[in-house]
């Protein structure tokens, strides 16, 4: 008889792929409750499955994002060495800690990093409607277009640059992000973006960079979970063949879209959503 699996897991990765990838994270959040409610995948092979499928689905990604210029590699590489310490740590702590206890930890955790991230928005807000009015007063202008490509560079410029204690700060939100992919074989992504967003990276900066990000929790996940063997590598090509033609079509997808309207929309998205995770891990 015709395994209908063989349909269903694919095209579920697709849309994942595809959802993730204009949203920025890996899909871990996905993946594990569906392949455990409704594939019946057993919990333990989906967390691992999770982590191993992540990684084709941010790597593809993190390089269409690349070629659009959304990666800042540097601040990538900061978070995603503290993703490798945290998601080894996680994977160590899953098998010391009873899960229930973690949920409720780590609900706490992610609700705490919507501080930063409504401080930022808020600010945000704040200074998208101060550029607006300039705008208006120099609409008679006839190099205003000119003036605010000028103005948006120097501006992008000036937000990414960190150094001295924001680096540490922003391997804090790597390593946050790796302790929440080791243990629930979620991408990890609510710190990571986070962090990033409270940084100051533009929206689209922070969905590009948070997915390279990603793929490092991934690639230390498998090691973790390949030790304990927890690997079902069929599933994983399965997932994975849907998931990266997902993940390349995402950011096309993006750059038919006004950056501004991504600018408006992406916070209040990325707040609901960590607002969504960690409620639902801490009522769980």
């Amino acid at each position: 008889m015709f395994d209908f699996n063989l349909i269903f897991i694919p095209l579920f990765g697709f849309l994942v792929g595809f959802l993730v990838s204009t949203l920025g994270g890996g899909g871990g959040g996905f993946y594990v409750p569906i392949l455990t409610l409704v594939f019946g995948v057993p919990p333990h092979i989906a967390v691992a499955t999770s982590l191993a499928s992540v990684l084709p689905t941010t790597a593809a990604g993190a390089f269409s994002h690349y070629r659009e210029g959304n990666v800042n590699i540097r601040l990538g590489l900061i978070l995603g060495i503290g993703g490798i310490f945290g998601t080894l740590i996680g994977t160590y702590i899953a098998n010391l800690i009873p899960s229930l206890l973690l949920e409720k930890i780590l609900g706490i955790f992610v609700l705490i990093m919507l501080i930063p991230m409504l401080k930022s928005f808020i600010q945000r807000y704040k200074e998208q409607k101060e550029r607006e009015k300039e705008r208006e007063k120099e609409k008679s202008n006839e190099n205003i277009e000119d003036m605010e490509n000028t103005y948006n560079i120097e501006n992008t410029e000036k937000i990414v640059e960190i150094n001295g204690f924001k680096k540490v700060i922003a391997s804090f939100f790597g390593f946050a992000g790796g302790i929440l992919a080791g243990i629930f074989g979620i991408s990890g992504t609510p710190p990571v973006t986070a962090g990033l967003y409270s940084l100051g990276l533009p929206a689209i900066m922070v969905v590009g960079t948070t997915i390279f990000v990603l793929i490092f929790n991934s690639l230390a996940g498998i090691g973790g979970y390949f030790v304990l063997g927890k690997l079902d590598i069929p599933l994983i090509l399965l997932l994975s063949s849907g998931s990266i033609i997902g993940a390349f079509l995402g950011p096309k997808s993006l750059k038919k879209i006004d950056p501004k309207i991504i600018e408006k929309v992406y916070g209040p998205i990325l707040i609901s959503i960590s607002l969504v995770m960690g409620l639902g891990l801490l009522l769980a």
